[in-house]
């Protein structure tokens, strides 16, 4: 039964904003898990989240309703700079060594 107001559109964009929601929450669930049986078991259900989550953002996309911008150099190395300097802020302010940013997976591919 349709819903007043609502398009196909909006419910798959619901639908993608609640999936988000969903793997956001068992994200945390994994990240503050203390007993090993249940971080797996949740990140089970995040990998399934996942998997969902990206069937959804697929039809969007076919769609036309979910477009991507693809980011330009100028912007890419604007944001590398950032996160370095934002990184380097941390690390004097906690008092830890330097860590380059291609270990964290920074790097622009190719």
């Amino acid at each position: 039964m349709p819903i007043p107001g609502m398009d196909d559109k909006l419910m798959a964009s619901d639908c993608l904003a609640s999936q988000k929601f969903l793997a956001s929450c068992y994200n945390m669930a994994i990240t503050e898990c203390a007993n090993q049986d249940l971080r797996r078991d949740f990140f089970n259900i995040y990998q399934d989240e996942q998997n969902c989550l990206k069937m959804v953002f697929d039809s969007l996309n076919a769609r036309g309703w979910y477009n991507l911008q693809m980011a330009n150099m100028q912007d890419i190395n604007q944001l590398q700079q950032q996160m370095r300097q934002e990184a380097m802020r941390l690390q004097a302010q906690v008092g830890v060594g330097p860590v380059q940013m291609g270990q964290m997976g920074f790097q622009p591919r190719a």
